[in-house]
This record gives C-alpha cells, sequence and structure tokens, in this order.
C-alpha cells in the first residue's frame, strides 16, 4: 500500500451518490468495462494500463465527464484518469467515450481519497484538475470539504515536480478557503497569469452554468509543483 503519514484513511466526504440513470448509462456501466478500473487492488502501472508511456492527467469528481472528455479530446497525447462517484455521470462518460472512439481515458468510480492513497505512487501524475467541488457551505460541514490541508499533501506528493494543480469554483469562501491552504503547501507555488488563460479554455460544466446563473463569480487557481 502506498500511503503518507497524516494522509486520510477514509475519505470524510464519501457519499455514494447513485441517482437515477438513463438506459443508456445503465448500459454503459455494464458493458464497457474497457474503460474501468477495478477500486481496490495494488498499486496501477500506468503505462500498462494504458499501453504506452505519455504524460498522465487526473480529473476528480469529473461529474457528468464534459470536462474529461473534452481534455481527452484536445490532448490525445495523454494518458486520463477520471474518479467519480455519481454513477449516472460515470455512465455518461463512458457513453461519450465509445461515442467519440476515445481510447485514451480510463475511469474508476472510488473516492479520489482512496485512489491517490492506495492506488498511485509518488510522482506518477503530471495534472490533477478538480473543478467546482461541493463546497459544503455551513461551517460545520467544513469537515467534508475535499480540498484540506492533509489532501493538499496528498496530492503534492503524487505530482511530479513541474505538474500542475487546477482547482476551480463558484463558491468564493471555498475558494479562499483553497487559496489559505495551498499557501501553506510549500511544495505549490501559484501560477496566476496561467489561470487566466486555462479559465478560457475550460468548457463550461454543468455545475458553472448553474453558479452562473446565481450570479456566482468563478474562481480559477492554478499551481504548479515545485522540484
Amino acid at each position: 500500500m502506498i500511503d503518507l503519514p497524516g494522509a486520510p484513511r477514509q475519505p470524510r466526504a464519501y457519499i455514494r451518490r447513485r441517482g437515477r440513470m438513463t438506459t443508456g448509462q445503465a448500459r454503459a456501466l455494464q458493458q464497457l468495462e474497457g474503460y474501468r478500473l477495478n477500486s481496490d487492488g495494488p498499486p496501477l502501472v500506468l503505462a500498462e494500463v494504458f499501453g504506452r508511456t505519455a504524460p498522465v492527467g487526473l480529473e476528480i469528481g469529473f461529474g457528468m465527464g464534459h470536462a474529461l472528455l473534452t481534455w481527452a479530446q484536445r490532448s490525445p497525447d495523454w494518458n486520463l484518469l477520471g474518479v467519480e462517484i455519481y454513477q449516472p455521470g460515470v455512465g455518461a462518460l463512458l457513453l461519450g467515450l465509445e461515442r467519440d472512439g476515445l481510447r485514451n481515458v480510463r475511469v474508476m468510480e472510488v473516492a479520489a481519497e482512496t485512489l491517490l492513497t492506495t492506488r498511485l505512487a509518488s510522482a506518477s501524475l503530471d495534472e490533477v484538475r478538480i473543478f467546482f467541488p461541493d463546497p459544503w457551505p455551513k461551517t460545520r460541514h467544513h469537515k467534508r470539504r475535499l480540498i484540506q490541508s492533509a489532501f493538499v499533501a496528498l496530492l503534492a506528493d503524487r505530482l511530479r515536480p513541474g505538474g500542475r494543480l487546477w482547482l476551480a469554483t463558484d463558491w468564493m469562501p471555498y475558494a479562499e478557503w483553497m487559496v489559505d491552504l495551498m499557501a501553506r503547501e510549500p511544495r505549490f507555488v501559484p501560477d496566476p497569469e496561467d489561470a487566466e488563460t486555462a479559465a478560457r479554455d475550460r468548457v463550461e460544466t454543468r455545475f458553472e452554468a448553474r453558479g452562473l446563473r446565481l450570479g456566482h463569480k468563478i474562481r480559477d487557481l492554478r499551481y504548479r509543483r515545485t522540484a
């Protein structure tokens, strides 16, 4: 098992969300096994998983998969992992991968903490993207937020030196929370100009569209892993 001192062993925010699936999504979950990886097992050998050596990107909580599909289309030379616990979203992504004939994505239905802690080695990732995680706005629920100090340390370990972390949220108190926690991790440095450029290229997700309708400001935060 791969582990870090102080890393969360049981994810606090892990709530399996099954939701209502379409017939197509249910079929995808049953039949498109070639895209899916088991949630448990030994550490992944990514070159074997993808059948090639290439930069590796991870999207945590990909929702219905729109941003991850776009990433895969724009970066065919990358190996991409997607992790999500919302089953209709997993099914929707699988349908998109099948429709577009994409072969550079693998999907896991598991908590992000579990994937990072038990299945991925240190310095195995080139980029991590986390778009619009649940802000858990009530103070008593802040402990359920994905972005916590131990989780940031885990991301720093799994990213290679020079790797990138991209966060986005429409909840300004959560953005401030993220900025504060990231400032405490010396292995990350901000890249604000890069964030402005990246925000223009990011595909609009359902959660972002909802935030915009509510008048929320979108905040993109980009960081680079130091040597």
